[in-house]
């Protein structure tokens, strides 16, 4: 590990520790998150360096459900803060033996391309886990957020609770930097873990403890709009199908509303819709998976341009595929969702493998034993996004891709590229059927089923046009003959010529 210093234990038996931030409702908003062993008040002190400090008085929690570990957690909400610049922290309560080390974040500037770590599956045993804070930690500033997108620290509940502190604990020299957003995954929902996850984490649009019906929520992150669902409202959480549901096209239709303001859509969720494991029992396997039965659909007809899912222990890359098809074997203009998982970090628990692509949708496979992986998304403009798959040991590049999307929105719609280029753009971002500075471009934005219309129409003035031209002599000679023997063509009585 070189020169790599594992963080300290608590020096008193009241030292803030398992400290790691989230975003609140917009990205200038911070949550900070911690426990104590003894109850007490819960501060955070913030400040830029150059101007006095600000207190911020938050919320305590007695968790009875942590018997053997730190059974008081705390949660300061801090708001308007500056975007791109660095606020240094600590917490503390009134307990003179209470307050922390000092820590600090970066507000993301959302006017520059962001990047932004992605993986799933993540627990103690993870080989890797000491180079991937090691990653984090040497640039802090070089990602704007983790996402751990479920199965955290299998489990957050286990003996007594003490496998969750120890997690969080170990996690704390990167989460307490870089805002470390979750989702659940099933040993989330698990009973012995379903509350810790609750009172451990803080999700943006929901209150705390994060309730059973709001384990989901969306985050505006400058070109991108991520979108954090729960999966296993299907398998688990039957209770909260429509509910989630109903929220995630609420979601996604109001993001459709001016997609240039957040053109990309990133859905993240624990359980893929496509996967290349052998094991034939998956949802991810089946005909028929619940996953995508529910979500595909939906997915298709509000443009969701990414699905990044782990669960399965392994890492894959699809081409753009609905319904079991593939659309394009191209990342260029695709029409519909381009999936990815990064699940292998949990190989350490179940090593799953792949022998071949389970469909011709699989574009990469990665199911090497102990090759634990992680993702790295990063939105250049409202056209180039670039995704990386980076072995966890040494950063090496195992994947990589660009998804170039030119015309952002739902994918059942078929467009035809505006012929006033920027001008049909700045009409369309203006809607202004009614100015007569621009010409009505309806014409060439047009749904499926007006298209289709089209192009049957189109088709059949082509082939009258055919037949013009190959008999167009016997037609010019019957029109002369009819002007030169109008009575007789008048009356019917052509005499071919």
């Amino acid at each position: 590990m070189g020169n790599f210093v594992k963080p300290k234990p608590a020096a008193n038996i009241n030292e803030p520790q398992q400290i790691h931030i989230g975003f609140g409702q917009r990205l200038t908003d911070i949550i900070i998150l911690w426990s104590t062993k003894n109850n007490d008040s819960s501060v955070a002190e913030y400040y830029t360096g150059n101007t006095n400090s600000k207190a911020i008085k938050g919320e305590t929690i007695h968790f009875e459900g942590n018997p053997l570990g730190c059974q008081y957690l705390h949660r300061v909400y801090i708001s308007n803060l500056t975007p791109g610049k660095k606020y240094f922290y600590k917490v503390f309560g009134q307990d003179s033996d209470s307050t922390s080390s000092q820590y600090s974040f970066t507000i993301p500037d959302v006017k520059k391309p962001l990047t932004y770590m992605i993986y799933g599956d993540l627990g103690l045993l993870s080989a890797n886990l000491q180079f991937l804070k090691h990653e984090v930690i040497l640039d802090p500033q070089k990602y704007s957020a983790i996402f751990h997108i479920g199965d955290i620290a299998y489990d957050l509940g286990s003996d007594g609770g003490r496998r969750g502190d120890k997690f969080l604990n170990a996690i704390q020299p990167m989460a307490a930097h870089v805002p470390y957003m979750t989702i659940p995954g099933d040993h989330e929902l698990f009973p012995g873990s379903k509350d810790h996850y609750r009172f451990r984490f803080s999700t943006p649009n929901a209150g705390w403890p994060m309730p059973m019906y709001q384990l989901w929520y969306s985050l505006d992150a400058g070109l991108i709009h991520f979108v954090c669902i729960s999966t296993e409202v299907f398998f688990l959480d039957k209770d909260n199908i429509d509910r989630q549901m109903k929220w995630l096209e609420e979601d996604l239709e109001a993001v459709n509303e001016d997609r240039s303001k957040h053109p990309w859509i990133i859905v993240l969720g624990h359980r893929p819709m496509y996967c290349s494991v052998n094991d034939d029992s998956e949802d991810c396997r089946k005909t028929d998976s619940v996953v995508r039965t529910r979500l595909e659909d939906i997915f298709y007809k509000y443009g969701v341009d990414l699905f990044i899912s782990g669960h399965q222990h392994l890492y894959e890359r699809t081409y753009p595929v609905y319904k079991n098809k593939v659309l394009a074997f191209s990342n260029r203009n695709p029409r519909a969702t381009i999936h990815f998982i990064v699940g292998s970090l949990g190989n350490q628990y179940l090593t799953e493998f792949s022998s071949k692509p389970g469909g011709p949708w699989s574009a990469n496979v990665v199911s090497a034993m102990e090759m634990e992986i992680y993702g790295k998304v990063k939105a250049f403009n409202d056209t180039h996004l670039f995704w990386t798959a980076n072995k966890a040991m040494d950063n090496g590049v195992v994947d990589k891709a660009w998804i170039i999307q030119n015309q952002h929105g739902p994918f059942d719609q078929v467009v035809i590229p505006d012929p006033l280029g920027a001008a049909g753009k700045q009409w369309r971002k203006h809607n202004q059927e009614d100015d007569n500075t621009f010409i009505n471009l309806n014409f060439f934005y047009v749904d499926k089923d007006d298209y289709n219309t089209r192009v049957t129409v189109l088709m059949f003035t082509f082939i009258f046009l055919i037949f013009g031209i190959c008999f167009r002599k016997k037609i010019l000679n019957s029109f002369r003959y009819c002007c030169i023997n109008h009575d007789k063509c008048k009356n019917g009585q052509l005499i071919p010529m």
